[in-house]
């Protein structure tokens, strides 16, 4: 009976191996000897240990409990090893190990099944995703452990597996999480001499707890630190370089430079504001030194583009030969003189920030063509390129021209003056503001104090009349450079009119003259006559724009024409 049970056993194609309850080797069958690569007399009247190190088959049949499902390493061959104990009229007096080959060495002597190739991937998986993880089952015993977290305990996965995870792992508490069912995420942990962090996680079916697995987040708290403090100064030095970026590319001005003592004034900031949380294009409209540009500044500045590109581009400043390369940029060897490397244009620049396009105007015909699918598509492409590139821009733009009349000339496209013209700013000039350009020039005064370390504290009656006589027709820019003048000339004290350019002096209002008028109502209606003719010239005749210009209802614009008898047509 014994013969037949042996030769039944070399017949099966799996790894057979029995041992006595010593665990010396008794037998091992023809597929068990030829998988281990060694010959039956080199394995028979062996310990178990000296094949499978770490095997806990004495613990088998101490505990007449099987083993089953194991993964046993022997030299560079990976087995699956199952273990019962074998009983005689209930006493174990022996057990027996059935193993078969996994990974690239399997072969007929052993087939993979689907659930075990995908126990094998995953479990190659964990090896290269973890620092370290460890699997228990039920009872405490490690079931799976990768071979990085047994290099940092000091073991091998072979002398791990089938011991209780307290005799391997110092400090665990897989065996409470076991226990609660209640999982331990982030813990601190100390092994030897280093911290550590680790995560705990109950194993369930259904409602029963299996096993657990344990998982290392961080295998040194040194390193971490280190790590940490290397990440703080990358962002430190992140955030010098987005505000040096900012300081170079980003805007210089916001609201708060804007002066808005006026009624005009405050509502174009209201309007900007309200404009600066859009998408949209914006259009600021006004005379020469009216802030178009102060305004485009502030409006970046407060959008939700911030913290990108602020790109200006003169467009009445560059030659017309030289705008396509200004605007969209080159490939290298694009052109003869082309830069080795090409160059961004001003549009890729601003991608992600603000394009300011000042003087549109004065932007030729076909560039304005170019620009219009540049806003459409919104891609560019270099010069030379063979591809376009994405952009993500807000087009802020800004002109003193007509550009209805010069629609109606043909010297600017309908078309990109509707996409433009998404939102208009209309900025007033200086001589409709009446005595906030009094209020303009004290905080100009303030500036040009702390820039030229003067000690001016204001300006004479005589000065603020010349300045409500003139028409500013350079307006704030105009007045800047005249106070600016008038300051270093005086360098303390109230401006007189002595510290004031020549030619505002031919127009001062002389009281000691002859033919000096003390009439204070006479005056006042010439101011405001002249007030109105100003307003109506700015809006082209509209009587509408000219009444919301100067902050009036319309009838009393109408009341006001009719008393100083200018022309209502």
């Amino acid at each position: 009976m014994q013969i037949e049970l042996i030769e039944f056993l070399d017949l099966i194609p799996y790894g057979i191996v029995l041992v006595d309850r010593d665990g010396m080797i008794t037998f091992v069958n023809t597929a068990g000897s030829q998988l281990l690569g060694l010959k039956r007399e080199e394995i028979v009247e062996r310990p178990i240990s000296s094949i499978a190190p770490g095997s806990d088959m004495l613990q088998v049949m101490s505990q007449g409990r099987p083993s089953l499902r194991r993964e046993i390493r022997y030299g560079e061959k990976l087995f699956l090893v199952d273990r019962l104990p074998f009983s005689v009229a209930g006493e174990v007096v022996g057990g027996i190990s059935i193993f078969q080959p996994l990974g690239h060495m399997a072969d007929s002597l052993g087939r993979w099944t689907e659930q075990e190739r995908e126990l094998h991937q995953f479990k190659e998986l964990v090896e290269q995703l973890y620092d370290g993880i460890v699997m228990c089952d039920k009872s405490g015993i490690i079931t799976m452990i990768n071979q990085s977290y047994c290099d940092f305990l000091g073991t091998t996965i072979e002398e791990a597996i089938g011991r209780h995870v307290t005799e391997v792992i110092e400090n665990t508490r897989m065996h409470l999480v076991i226990k609660s069912g209640k999982p331990e995420i982030d813990q601190l942990m100390r092994i030897g001499d280093r911290e550590i962090i680790v995560s705990r996680m109950p194993l369930k079916e259904g409602e029963e707890t299996v096993g657990a697995l344990g998982k290392v987040v961080f295998s040194d708290l040194r390193e971490l630190r280190s790590i940490v403090e290397r990440y703080n100064i990358m962002e430190r030095k992140l955030d010098f370089y987005r505000q040096e970026l900012k300081r170079m590319m980003g805007a210089k001005y916001s609201f708060a430079h804007i002066f808005a003592e006026h009624p005009l004034m405050k509502e174009a900031v209201h309007l900007a504001k309200r404009i600066a949380q859009t998408k949209s294009s914006v259009l600021i409209l006004g005379e020469s030194g009216t802030g178009k540009e102060l305004f485009a500044h502030a409006i970046h500045e407060e959008s939700s583009r911030a913290d990108g590109a602020f790109v200006r581009v003169n467009c009445a400043a560059i030659p017309k030969d030289l705008m396509e390369a200004e605007l969209f940029g080159y490939e290298d060897g694009a052109f003869t003189g082309a830069k080795k490397g090409g160059k961004p244009g001003k549009i890729e620049l601003a991608n992600n920030g603000t394009l300011f396009l000042d003087e549109i105007g004065d932007m030729p015909l076909d560039m304005q063509a170019k620009l219009l699918r540049v806003l459409q598509e919104k891609e560019v492409e270099r010069i030379g390129a063979t591809r376009p590139v994405s952009v993500d821009i807000r087009v802020i733009a800004a002109t003193h021209r007509p550009l209805e009349k010069l629609i109606r000339e043909g010297s600017f496209r309908e078309d990109l003056y509707y996409r433009l013209n998404v939102f208009t700013i209309n900025l007033p000039p200086l001589r409709v503001l009446g005595l906030s350009i009094i209020g303009l020039a004290h905080e100009l005064i303030k500036k040009l104090n702390n820039e030229l370390y003067t000690d001016v504290t204001g300006i004479s009656r005589q000065v603020q009349e010349i300045f409500l006589a003139h028409r500013w027709p350079g307006n704030m820019r105009e007045m800047n450079n005249v106070l600016e003048r008038a300051v270093q000339l005086a360098e303390q004290g109230e401006l007189e009119v002595e510290h004031l350019p020549p030619y505002l002096l031919d127009r001062q209002v002389t009281v000691d003259s002859e033919n000096a008028s003390f009439d204070l109502e006479a005056e006042l209606a010439k101011t405001e006559r002249r007030v109105l003719e100003a307003a109506l010239a700015h809006c082209g005749g509209n009587k509408v724009q000219a009444a919301q210009l100067l902050g009036i209802h319309r009838a009393s614009l109408y009341r006001k024409l009719e008393k100083h008898r200018i022309p209502n047509e």
